[in-house]
């Protein structure tokens, strides 16, 4: 605002853009049930205060560390949820067994990527991507236990609440009124709750300032 006042528009013009843009994604992520409203308001507020960085467009660099934040706040956060509900590990395993024929055409073909990389002495950096699609693939199939079982519920109506969010809702929370209608009508109900995403903005943004992007730092 201040560059703008002296003469230059373009950090003003920049922030505008793209705040607005980053605000109508988010927006459309939270209408189609991906996303709450809050995580779209908050990411864009980001990047309305600070659209750009050491003459550099800060989206860029935020977005590179974004994704690796969210991935590791995304593990740890389920694991600490399988860890509070620990039947959430047996049916993980039922999983497995249950797509044990897809999981094992997945691990031959991680097999043969390791082989290549053996009889091709292909260089360090092959390996590590190989064992993260390992992990990613346990993760994966994780991930679809604790959407499931944790973050899905079936509960009597009666015990219905203002807050809670039905799972054909999109991200927001009932009101009163809607659920004394509910309570009138269903005996039980299906509600959803989600991964509290919030931090991960902050984080990524001190992340950001501090050491630019973290690929290459």
């Amino acid at each position: 605002y201040i560059r703008w006042l002296n003469g230059d528009a373009t950090t003003f013009v920049y922030s505008l853009l793209i705040g607005t843009a980053i605000l109508a994604a988010g927006l459309v992520l939270y209408k189609s049930g991906k996303w709450g409203g809050a995580d779209a308001w908050i990411l864009a507020a980001i990047f309305y205060m600070v659209p750009v960085v050491n003459n550099r467009i800060f989206l860029i660099d935020y977005m590179y560390n974004l994704l690796i934040v969210s991935s590791a706040y995304t593990i740890v956060y389920a694991i600490i949820l399988g860890l509070l509900n620990r039947n959430v590990f047996r049916y993980f395993f039922s999983d497995l067994r249950t797509n044990a024929k897809m999981i094992s055409v997945l691990l031959m073909c991680l097999a043969a990527g390791f082989a290549l990389i053996y009889l091709y002495s292909l260089p360090p950096p092959f390996i590590s991507i190989i064992i993260m699609f390992t992990f990613l693939l346990f993760f994966w199939r994780y991930a679809q236990v604790i959407e499931k079982k944790v973050f899905t519920k079936r509960i009597p109506a009666r015990n219905l609440k203002v807050g809670d969010v039905l799972q054909s809702m999109i991200w927001r929370g009932l009101t009163y009124e809607e659920v004394r209608k509910i309570r009138k009508q269903k005996k039980t109900v299906v509600i959803k709750e989600g991964m509290r995403f919030v931090p991960v903005f902050p984080i990524t943004l001190v992340a950001t300032l501090l050491y630019g992007n973290v690929l290459f730092y």
